[in-house]
């Protein structure tokens, strides 16, 4: 599966620990990856762990404006990708409304590669659609120009990846870092603007003075479509171009065409060079990474039953379902014979967290979840987990309170871990992650645990989710 990162900042020289301090956040220059939560695209949970130095959260978007600072994170294994959000609203506020200024040209770039491996870098606009795609710098890394195309796409995410056959080396840190260029000054975010600067100065001034102002309303839907309209034929223009290493001569993929090589992703099927190249180009990050966990739900069961063949089951034999509790307790119905029934759910218990993520991935009420429901959810397994691995099944969630910010409820040896933990930033992100499922449970009135239900069905030797 494809890991979305937490980040936690560190002091240079790199393994000092990271403190909460507001000259600390207001002057750091390296963010270093933190992989507590591992998922992919569609999770966007990346935040780094604290604040900065005004009491906002921090994501990538931290780095804007610091061109010294970058941040550091490693690739595990060859499956392993990592994503990572930003945020330019902010950059083009502060350069363009308030200094005047249109050096709205950012660069994001990957270096600091481990010798001898090749690490792909992909630009994700907030749609997901693909955007940019790293080409060499002429400095041993990659980058990419983010695209001004209008206003509107605000937030974008980054992927790291090891290029298909490439090795990978999980003891170095690679870098992502942005820089800035200065752009045209009549680039199509300055026209944009001064088009829109007009009506909306008249439409503030009506609102203000209680007048009808449909007439601004309906000019600024215009040009916000009109620019809509644009970005469109521009990403459709870097697509072609993009895809023209990989035509030789055929006509570019339609829909239906990138469709059937998913479905063949999805399948667990091999692609070509040149299949994964449209794929890697004209699927959003979402079909991809949903075609991804598809064929590896598939190839997992696989495993399970080539674990059991070895002990003398035959799971084409059977039709059951799998439950997968939030503690990671897995159970099975459909089999009536108790020795292979437990032989069975014993095998399952050992590939519990890789179905539970694939799960995450796959299930359509999830991903209806809010950006911060998702990410409470998550949290909540993992904190269930180590309650029950930490209490041997004695605590759970569900016992644990907080008053007044102290948490309650928990066995005495992790009464001082989690309201206490120092500088140990395990514990730390426990800390934080109950303060904020409680208090989202306390005004939203619901369990975030509520609504899990983590379940397959297998049948014929198949494995699909239940729905």
């Amino acid at each position: 599966m494809a890991v979305m990162n937490h980040v936690v900042l560190h002091y240079q020289p790199i393994g000092q620990e990271f403190k909460h301090d507001a000259e600390f956040f207001k002057n750091k220059k390296v963010i270093g990856e933190n992989q507590k939560v591992s998922n992919d695209y569609f999770w966007k949970s990346n935040r780094y762990i604290g604040k900065d130095w005004t009491g906002r959260d921090l994501d990538l978007t931290y780095l804007i404006d610091r061109p010294e600072g970058y941040l550091k994170g490693r690739l595990s294994d060859a499956e392993d990708v990592d994503y990572y959000e930003f945020n330019i609203i902010e950059y083009r506020i502060q350069n363009v409304l308030l200094l005047g200024k249109y050096n709205l040209d950012l660069q994001i770039t990957l270096d600091h590669i481990p010798e001898g491996c090749d690490y792909n870098l992909v630009l994700y606009d907030s749609e997901g659609n693909q955007v940019g795609i790293g080409v060499d710098n002429g400095n041993g890394g990659k980058s990419i120009t983010l695209p001004n195309w209008n206003l509107e796409n605000k937030g974008y995410m980054v992927k790291v990846q090891a290029k298909d056959g490439s090795d990978v080396n999980p003891d170095e840190y690679y870098h992502l870092s942005f820089q800035t260029n200065q752009a045209d000054k009549n680039n199509i975010l300055a026209k944009q603007m001064e088009e829109m600067s007009e009506y909306g100065y008249a439409l503030r001034k009506k609102l203000h003075d209680g007048q009808d102002a449909t007439e601004e309303i309906q000019a600024l839907e215009k040009i916000r479509k009109k620019y809509k309209d644009y970005y469109a034929e521009q990403l459709d223009k870097l697509h072609m171009e993009q895809a023209k290493e990989y035509l030789q001569g055929e006509k570019a993929p339609d829909k239906n065409d990138i469709k059937e090589l998913l479905e063949k992703m999805a399948m667990g099927e091999k692609l070509t060079e040149q299949e994964n190249g449209f794929v890697n180009i004209f699927a959003t990050a979402q079909e991809f990474d949903t075609a991804k966990a598809t064929a590896e739900l598939s190839s997992t069961l696989k495993e399970i039953t080539q674990r059991l063949e070895s002990t003398g089951i035959d799971l084409s034999e059977y039709s059951f379902h799998i439950q997968i509790g939030a503690d990671g307790k897995t159970t099975v119905d459909g089999i009536d014979d108790g020795l292979i029934k437990s032989k069975v759910e014993t095998t399952l218990k050992e590939f519990s967290e890789k179905l539970m993520d694939i799960y995450f991935t796959l299930d359509t009420d999830i991903q209806n979840m809010s950006e911060k429901e998702r990410y409470l959810l998550k949290a909540a397994v993992d904190l269930e987990k180590f309650l029950h691995k930490a209490t041997n099944g004695k605590v759970s969630l569900d016992d644990v309170k907080v008053d007044n910010g102290i948490i309650e409820g928990i066995s005495r040896n992790l009464d001082k871990l989690l309201n206490e933990p120092g500088k140990n930033l395990t514990y730390s992100n426990y800390q934080s992650d109950i303060l904020a499922i409680k208090n989202y449970e306390r005004t939203q009135h619901k369990r975030i645990l509520a609504e899990l239900n983590v379940g397959f069905r297998v049948r014929n030797g198949k494995i699909q989710i239940k729905r």
